[in-house]
């Protein structure tokens, strides 16, 4: 067998046993016997306050192989073996280990013979508080929770977020004379205490500095607000501080609030010293904080567990937020061009009824029958208009020619300032010749322009087409005379036709824009088709994920139903988007809750034909079951419409637990429960609660908490209030904050694990149940003889 001592021990603790066991052989030889038998050698270790273990029990010379019958039963009977050295697990065991239903931890270890060899064999990963005896002894008894025999994992991993430590300073009740510290454990940690002695406290303060109050459901905000302002009632003073150290992976930063502070600060360690640092606090260091309220709360209010199965990376909301997002935009663009080119449409039956009247002035005049001389007129007029187009251009360019002409003349020369400089003066008078000589040009080019206008003129009076010009406007004016006595204007005739070709125009730009409209609005078709199939798969990834978390899950079940949310959700909402929170239009919103409840068609055809009333009503289409409903639908902005036409339902949550029981017929126990097994099911972030066992009973608590408890805390650090010894004991706590005031102020005066003796009876003396919980964990060890 193997004889455990404690690390303190020494060569005379080895002697001691050596001796009382009856040992007489050569030291370091290993075919030397005791005179005594296994199970008294069993008994002397023991009362050395050594660990006896029975050594490759599977193998030559071990337990299993060399005894049977009354031999073997005596030492299995043995109440001070806790443990035995199996080296196959595969193993078959004695038919009569088996039948005495013994669970002796099975370790793994190889002697070290010789401490200059380089490779050390095989081993055991043992969980305690510090290496000693009694930790030993402690971990042996638990089995599985804290003997590891896997050389190919390492239980010291744990989550990249980690919360390390909280310091208050000058709160109400904390941190008055000196900061009250608490150091983390990155695995499962509990906090401990009386009735008021501040552990919801330490846990909303963490809260407070991870920025996390926001999130509070509403019912609950009122009784909160006291962890998180000063003076008054309030536990934060003018003069409170709160720092709070988060580690991602191996970076460490501190998150720190004071009362006279706006904002909290972030620092980055940099060199064993911090650092400012710039970032936004609630999106870098995530967390997940719940009390028992909290946790009721979110069984009555299904959205707001959708909120908390949103944060979760595999859903990707952030991803459909933001597709959402663009998408609305892209439609309300789209719709405010649809609504300017309606607009515009709108103007159309006005136009036509304009062009019609002014067609029949123009066929009133012709029915006169001149019309030949009101044609030809009007087109000589038009001619004359062209004549003078062309004759306007041609006068500008002379204008420019002699405009160009005035302004370059020889510039003069100062001669006596270039005295004795007869070059540069010639050189100078070059330029100045050729600049009067270009100035000659243009006089003659403007002479040329001004011959070119006049001769024109003289041509034009001379062209037969001034003939006929003369004679169809003398024709004209004989006309106009004629249609006077008649009371018609023919002046009128070409301003009439002039206004029924711009009508006609306008008329043909309308139905360019009718075009234009009925493509736009396929386009905000196809738009709201995307916003639905993004929509979709954001129910789907909740789905997906609900899947997976609770695959193995026994206790609870969660299913989305697309687009489910209640009635009085979806009242709600659509009162906000239609600006009338109050009560108004009870009718009206009864008979939109009659097409919700429409058991005869899907959820999306329900929501359709909703949107689609209301957007007749507000087009006037359909009347409402209340005039002043429509007066007020009608007045509202195309902004709120648009955001009616995207909004979609939430989704429901359809959580049952037990025997396929609805959450809401059970107990507030049974919805506690069935949600904090959803909680613990996933999740890689820091995990607080807040006496989670509140309405649980103990069955509840050890079968539901304390299992996914020990499951969780490899996965995500845990800090647990609470007031029961099971969650502490069973749920194997790596690290126990017991708080206790005095004067006053609240204060830790020890930390540990629950293998620290100290922890153990702080436990016992602070928490009902504390002992029968270690007695149920530790089945064979009596705490007050054994001390542990």
């Amino acid at each position: 067998m193997l004889a455990i001592f404690d690390p303190h021990k020494g060569k005379a603790n080895i002697d001691s046993l050596l001796g009382a066991i009856g040992y007489h052989g050569t030291k370091g030889r290993s075919n030397d016997v005791t005179e005594e038998s296994f199970s008294k050698v069993v008994n002397i270790v023991h009362t050395h306050n050594c660990i006896a273990i029975p050594a490759h029990v599977d193998k030559e010379k071990g337990l299993f192989q060399e005894f049977e019958g009354v031999t073997l039963e005596q030492v299995l009977n043995n109440p001070n073996i806790h443990a035995i050295e199996l080296c196959d697990e595969g193993f078959d065991k004695p038919q009569l280990y088996r039948n005495k239903k013994l669970q002796w931890t099975e370790v793994i270890g190889s002697d070290t013979h010789d401490f200059n060899d380089d490779t050390f064999g095989t081993f055991t990963w043992i969980k305690m508080d510090e290496p000693s005896i009694e930790g030993l002894k402690l971990a042996l008894i638990d089995g599985d929770v804290s003997v590891n025999r896997c050389m190919n994992e390492d239980p010291n991993q744990h989550a990249e977020y980690v919360i390390e430590e909280i310091a208050i300073e000058n709160a109400k009740y904390m941190g008055r004379s000196e900061a009250l510290t608490c150091q983390f454990s990155p695995f499962l940690n509990t906090i401990i205490g009386g009735r008021g002695s501040g552990k919801s406290t330490l846990l909303e303060f963490i809260r407070f500095v991870l920025q996390r109050d926001k999130e509070i459901p509403k019912p609950l905000v009122g009784e909160s607000e006291k962890y998180f302002n000063t003076g008054g009632d309030n536990l934060l003073l003018d003069s409170s501080r709160l720092s709070l150290i988060y580690r991602k992976d191996d970076i460490r930063y501190r998150l720190n609030w004071s009362a006279d502070v706006d904002a909290a600060s972030l620092e980055l360690e940099t060199d064993n010293s911090w650092q400012a640092e710039p970032g936004d606090i609630k999106s870098l260091f995530p967390a997940y904080i719940y009390s028992q309220k909290q946790i009721f709360a979110l069984a009555q209010q299904p959205d707001a567990l959708l909120g908390i199965i949103d944060k979760d990376q595999s859903v990707e909301y952030d991803i459909f937020d933001k597709n959402r997002e663009t998408l609305v935009n892209e439609y309300k663009k789209l719709m405010q061009q649809v609504q300017e080119l309606e607009g515009k449409i709108a103007g159309k039956d006005r136009l036509t009824g304009l062009f019609n009247d002014v067609s029949r002035q123009i066929e009133q005049i012709e029915k006169s029958g001149h019309k030949d001389v009101l044609q030809n007129y009007r087109h000589r007029q038009s001619q004359l208009s062209e004549l003078k187009r062309i004759e306007d251009a041609w006068q500008s360019m002379l204008l420019s020619i002699i405009e160009v002409q005035e302004n370059i003349t020889p510039v003069s020369l100062d001669e006596q300032i270039f005295e004795n400089h007869q070059d540069i003066i010639q050189a100078i008078r070059e330029p100045n010749n050729r600049w009067q000589s270009i100035r000659e040009k243009l006089i003659n080019l403007s002479e040329e322009g001004q011959a070119i206008v006049e001769n024109w003129q003289q041509e034009k009076i001379d062209a037969e087409w001034m003939k006929n010009l003369k004679i169809d406007t003398d024709k004209y004016e004989q006309l106009r005379t004629q249609l006077a006595q008649q009371d018609i204007d023919p002046d009128r005739y070409p301003l009439l036709l002039q206004q029924q070709e711009q009508h006609k125009k306008e008329l043909a730009q309308i139905d360019g824009y009718s075009g234009s409209a009925q493509k736009l609005t396929e386009d905000t078709q196809q738009i709201l088709t995307k916003l639905q199939q993004n929509r979709e798969e954001l129910t789907q990834k909740r789905a997906c994920f609900l899947k997976t978390v609770l695959k193995n899950n026994q206790s609870v079940n969660i299913e989305v139903k697309p687009f489910g949310q209640s009635w009085q959700g979806v009242e709600e909402r659509l009162r906000h988007l239609l600006q009338c929170d109050d009560e108004r239009f009870a009718n009206d919103f009864e008979a939109l809750k009659q097409i919700y409840g429409d058991a005869t068609s899907g959820k999306i055809a329900i929501i359709k034909n909703i949107k689609d009333r209301l957007v007749e009503i507000y087009s006037g289409k359909i009347s409402a079951k209340d005039y002043r409903f429509a007066n007020h639908v009608q007045n509202l902005p195309l902004e709120s419409i648009n955001d009616l036409i995207t909004w979609f339902p939430e989704d429901d949550l359809e959580i049952t637990f037990g025997d396929n029981q609805s959450i809401q017929q059970g107990s507030p126990g049974q919805k506690t429960a069935a949600l904090l097994t959803f909680i613990l099911s996933y999740g890689v972030e820091p995990l607080l609660l807040d006496q989670p066992e509140d309405d649980l009973d103990n069955e509840l608590i050890y079968g539901l908490i304390v299992e996914q408890l020990r499951e969780t805390k490899s996965k995500r650090q845990v800090i647990v209030v609470t007031h029961n010894a099971n969650i502490v004991v069973n749920g194997d706590a790596e690290m126990v904050f017991p708080l206790q005031v005095g004067n006053g102020q609240t204060h830790v005066p020890t930390l540990a694990s629950i293998q620290n003796e100290g922890i153990r009876k702080r436990i016992c003396d602070i928490l009902e149940g504390g002992q029968q919980a270690f007695e149920q964990r530790y089945k064979r060890i009596h705490l007050e003889n054994e001390h542990i």
